[in-house]
């Protein structure tokens, strides 16, 4: 027969278990606030920079093919969109001119937002709720010089807003094509990969 060891046995106590479970939820309970903006800031950044990057795709094949572009926002604040289209993008035939760029509606018809045929297209439906305050903005650039065309007297501006509404990115484009960003004052935190507007 066998006697049965006397003394402690391997494995953990209940109380044990209890105190490492709690230190787990305080973790827990702390790191989800700063995750969550994390996440949040994430696809603010996500959606401003394919916009950026579609602003400056169009303005680059504009100007490798000499042809005038156009860039449209269009939709609301919460359900908008962003298209592109170069001139001529449609039934261009040998010897014709090349017809004046017009901008594509991304909200009613965005097979027409193409360039080189490939689509040049961002929607608010693919983009968890980031949300826009100028859905109706637009302007075109040249395609020789690659500004925008009839210049501007100010440049153009679109403030994205995260999901969340706690994070806010402002996209401005000069009259000379060159787009930049930062975080406006009404934004209700920082990000410190961007300056602040002044």
């Amino acid at each position: 027969m066998h006697m049965p060891i006397k003394g402690r046995s391997s494995g953990f106590t209940l109380v044990e278990l209890m105190v490492t479970l709690a230190v787990a939820t305080i973790l827990l309970v702390l790191a989800t606030p700063s995750f969550v903006d994390m996440i949040d800031k994430a696809r603010l950044k996500g959606v401003v920079d394919s916009s950026v990057d579609l602003i400056k795709d169009a303005r680059a094949e504009g100007v490798k093919h000499n042809r005038s572009v156009a860039v449209a926002f269009a939709g609301t604040s919460a359900a908008w969109c962003v298209g592109a289209t170069a001139a001529g993008e449609t039934a261009v035939t040998a010897g014709n001119a090349i017809p004046a760029v017009a901008a594509c509606d991304c909200s009613s018809d965005p097979s027409k937002c193409t360039i080189g045929g490939q689509q040049k297209l961002i929607s608010s439906a693919a983009n968890n709720g980031v949300a826009i305050d100028s859905a109706a903005l637009s302007f075109a650039f040249d395609g020789r010089l690659g500004a925008m065309s009839p210049l501007p007297a100010a440049p153009k501006v679109a403030t994205f807003s995260s999901p969340r509404k706690m994070f806010d990115l402002k996209m401005t484009v000069t009259p000379l094509g060159q787009v930049s960003l930062c975080v406006p004052s009404t934004s209700k935190r920082a990000m410190s990969e961007y300056p602040s507007c002044s």
